[in-house]
């Protein structure tokens, strides 16, 4: 399972993803402070619209799609690009999506539709990744149905839920509190105990130290 980063400078992502043959990366969104890509990480491209809400501030829609066309000046794919969305609306997030879809999809690009409280696998759209926002027992009990589909689940910090979602048989998770505290914080350790986990074989009993 990828685990995507807040996007940040400096050397600590491109080292993790090294450190675990690919499999950390970046989530660039309008939050983050630069958008470069590499060719060697996976990175996804968040809508911004969570923060937004959450800061009490508009949505951007100018500076959501030039930082798209930054991030594609690059030449790199990137693992999807979240389509616009309305927190914690799942009726008005269909609107959104119909509003907006059709001009990303000309990007050729993987894109994702964030799945709300209250919906179900299929209220995916066929071929979009279903991005997990909302509570987190909407996402447990979204990864404990039938479904066919690539899965992101977002907002996770944690050992526990990066251990879950994996086992759940997520594609990718992300989150941003990773590095809040640099190189040695709390925070990334729960991140480094997940990829010792992965590598003592991802069972449930593994032995991490």
């Amino acid at each position: 399972m990828k685990v995507l980063i807040a996007a940040s400078g400096g050397s600590i992502i491109p080292y993790l993803c090294g450190a675990s043959s690919g499999n950390v990366g970046m989530m660039f969104s309008l939050d983050t402070p630069i958008y470069k890509t590499y060719n060697f990480m996976p990175y996804a491209i968040d809508n911004g619209k969570y923060q937004a809400v959450i800061k009490n501030k508009p949505w951007d829609e100018i500076a959501f799609f030039e930082m798209i066309e930054k991030i594609k000046d690059h030449g790199t794919r990137p693992e999807f690009v979240v389509v616009p969305d309305v927190p914690f609306d799942a009726e008005e997030t269909k609107q959104e999506f119909k509003k907006y879809a059709p001009r990303l999809e000309k990007l050729g690009w993987p894109l994702a539709f964030a799945a709300q409280d209250g919906m179900t696998p299929a209220d995916v759209p066929a071929g979009y990744v279903a991005f997990l926002g909302g509570s987190r027992e909407f996402k447990t009990k979204f990864m404990q149905q039938p479904q066919r589909l690539r899965v992101h689940v977002g907002r996770v910090n944690r050992f526990k839920h990066l251990k879950e979602f994996d086992l759940a048989g997520a594609e990718s998770v992300d989150g941003s509190g990773y590095l809040r505290e640099g190189w040695g914080g709390k925070n990334l350790n729960q991140l480094l105990m997940y990829q010792r986990w992965v590598e003592h074989g991802r069972t449930p009993e593994a032995v991490l130290f």
